[in-house]
């Protein structure tokens, strides 16, 4: 079954045509990726509608759908709608103002559905992984653990953060990324309590912990890790919250697995943390789903009460930020089995000390 079927078995009764036009679902639904496009879904059939650009891979790629080459879309789509009888059609919800502007203008013969059904049945297609996509992040996780070992052998004092980040996002597409997954995060001593801080020219300087979050990004779908190093010797105090960490970590993970609540997941994270005294230095999820974006659902969260089922794939990414002082994140991937998770970053959890 495409997934294109498996759309049309989760839209609500009654529904006559569904326009796809957020690039991540369209390639999603159809294996196929492209900047620009339209996938109208009716009933019974389906169609790509694709630029000069894209009409030659689409035709060889795209799964699930007739490839057509257009030049005005609108006018196209216009053809489809007086054909198929189409009085209702349902978008997006992430739609622009602007797009549902146009769309109206374009047809207002048409009842646009814009509330969640259509996003909402493609988001529970997504959080699913099968095993091609499984084995995609699989692909790009190798390559950011590889970037790890590599860049261990290399961090010095008086590298600055900039130096890191770009080795590491060399590294990566040196050895196979097609792209890095998000913007590399990288930074040491006091600004290591930044969670999303961006590198900077600052300096490594010994006694710093140094936090590295990235990810490539392969096949369309991206992996994700950090990893916080010790440059020097540790402080007791460095060493104390490093181990802490470590254990909200694996305790949280630990409980991973099929009909766990995702916001129960988050609470024995947070709880280790909270009792230990770090009350309100974890302030952000403890993870996230991703695939073809680095960030989907569901999220380890206090508020998200889904249930956790095999074939999801999520980061457990616990931290402890003290301003002005340092910060400390561990990151690995899980996906969802039918008896509990697999681990899929082999990079050590343990405090490495360059």
């Amino acid at each position: 079954m495409t997934r294109i079927e498996k759309l049309r078995e989760k839209l609500p009764e009654g529904w006559q045509a569904a326009l796809i036009q957020e690039g991540y679902n369209r390639a999603y639904l159809t294996r196929f990726e492209s900047s620009a496009g339209w996938l109208l879904v009716t009933p019974a059939s389906a169609w790509l509608l694709v630029d000069f650009r894209y009409y030659e891979m689409a035709r060889e790629k795209a799964e699930g759908a007739e490839v057509l080459l257009v030049s005005e879309a609108y006018e196209k789509l216009g053809e489809f709608f007086k054909e198929e009888g189409v009085s209702r059609l349902m978008i997006e919800n992430t739609v622009s103002i602007a797009g549902l502007a146009s769309l109206k203008k374009a047809f207002p013969e048409l009842k646009l559905d814009c509330d969640s059904a259509l996003s909402d049945a493609i988001s529970g297609l997504r959080m699913i992984k099968d095993e091609s996509e499984i084995a995609s992040i699989k692909a790009a996780q190798a390559i950011t653990d590889a970037a790890f070992s590599h860049i261990c052998t290399l961090i010095k004092p008086g590298m600055t953060e900039l130096e890191v980040a770009a080795e590491l996002e060399y590294f990566m597409r040196r050895n196979g990324a097609d792209a890095f997954a998000f913007e590399t995060i990288c930074v040491s001593g006091a600004r290591s309590s930044m969670p999303h801080g961006k590198p900077t020219d600052k300096k490594i300087e010994n006694g710093d912990f140094l936090t590295m979050d990235y990810g490539a990004l392969k096949c369309g779908y991206c992996s994700d890790m950090t990893r916080t190093v010790m440059v020097g010797e540790p402080s007791a105090e460095q060493r104390e919250v490093y181990e802490l960490v470590l254990r909200a970590h694996l305790e949280s993970m630990a409980a991973a697995k099929p009909g766990a609540r995702c916001s129960d997941i988050d609470k024995i994270a947070r709880d280790i943390i909270y009792s230990a005294g770090y009350e309100g230095c974890f302030g952000h999820g403890l993870g996230h789903s991703l695939g073809r974006e680095i960030h989907e659902d569901p999220r380890f969260s206090q508020s998200c009460a889904t249930l956790l089922e095999p074939g999801m794939v999520m980061t457990v990414e616990p931290g402890v930020y003290l301003a002005g002082k340092f910060g400390v994140r561990i990151e690995n991937m899980i996906a969802i089995t039918e008896s509990g998770y697999e681990n899929l970053t082999n990079s050590p959890r343990e405090l490495v000390v360059l």
